[in-house]
């Protein structure tokens, strides 16, 4: 039994010295990442008088750069394609523990999918995933039940298939980063043909997700405890206006929040030279839009 329990301790030993090779891994795949933003806000490097949250209308439909130029604000844009309002949240309170608060904030709504479940949305943990030497990241890992416990002592718990990677990523050639967090599609390599859709199917509130309503409500909340500006705004997409979704924010939000609708009279908006595709704008359609932002931010800025 004695020598049982002298081998187990052995091997616990080596093992925990082997599990400190890895840390190698650790601390290389933040350094292979493109996108920098995430570690840039937990680092407090992110610290704007505006700030853009969203998904993938934010990220390629809103020039923070723009912004800047156009309302003398400094802006930046966190938002991320394919994510959900719960990410948002998690990135909002990351925003606010590590940065400065901004003045404004500015949340793109998804049309329609900013309730209800859409399996294109969803909560990024991959974008958390190469920053898992952070202890904070890691944190947040094991309250998603993306890790277990073991993670907040051993290094090989911590990591994934991913971060046994030596490769640099690559620079997206049609939607790059830009300096200002916002990634418009610059260039369009596979140009889609797309035709605009006069139909719309009518909003279902039976459709609506449980933990998407309580994360909505907790943002806004938040913003309002701190005294934050929040602007939800509905971007265009290449069909119809949807009011019923404009209706349905509105009605579960409070009164001091502000609602952005671009211009749906604006013909340039039914032109499919402003698309990168159905749901999308491009480069040039994301300077128009962000103009009418900038004019609605400067009507509002007090």
């Amino acid at each position: 039994m004695k020598r049982l329990l002298t081998n187990l301790f052995l091997f616990g030993i080596v093992f925990f010295v082997i599990d400190k090779f890895f840390y190698v891994f650790l601390f290389t795949s933040p350094n292979l990442e493109v996108d920098k933003r995430l570690e840039l806000l937990i680092n407090g490097k992110i610290n704007k008088d505006i700030i853009v949250m969203g998904s993938s209308r934010g990220a390629y439909g809103i020039i923070a750069g723009q912004i800047e130029k156009e309302t003398s604000l400094s802006a930046y844009n966190i938002t991320y394609p394919g994510s959900n309002i719960e990410f948002h949240e998690f990135l909002l309170k990351t925003l606010l523990k590590f940065n400065k608060k901004p003045k404004i904030i500015i949340l793109p709504i998804d049309d329609p999918s900013e309730l209800v479940f859409d399996k294109t949305l969803n909560f990024r943990f991959e974008r958390l995933y190469p920053l898992v030497k952070y202890n904070y990241i890691t944190n947040e890992l094991i309250n998603q039940k993306e890790k277990n416990q073991l993670a907040r002592v051993l290094c090989l718990a911590r990591l994934n298939r991913g971060n046994f990677s030596f490769e640099k990523k690559k620079i997206s050639s049609e939607s790059p980063i830009l300096e200002c967090g916002s990634m418009p599609f610059i260039n369009q390599i596979n140009r889609k043909k797309f035709n605009f859709y006069k139909h719309l199917k009518k909003y279902n509130i039976k459709n609506e997700k449980e933990s998407k309503i309580k994360a909505f409500l907790e943002f806004q909340d938040i913003c309002n405890k701190n005294n934050i500006k929040l602007i939800y705004c509905f971007t265009p997409n290449f069909r119809p206006y949807n009011t019923d979704l404009e209706k349905r924010i509105k009605k579960i939000s409070d009164k001091e929040n502000k609602f952005f609708v671009y211009d749906t009279l604006n013909q340039l908006y039914k032109k499919e030279d402003y698309f990168y595709d159905e749901s999308h704008l491009n480069i040039k359609g994301a300077k128009l839009y962000t103009t009418e932002l900038s004019n609605f931010i400067n009507l509002n800025k007090n």
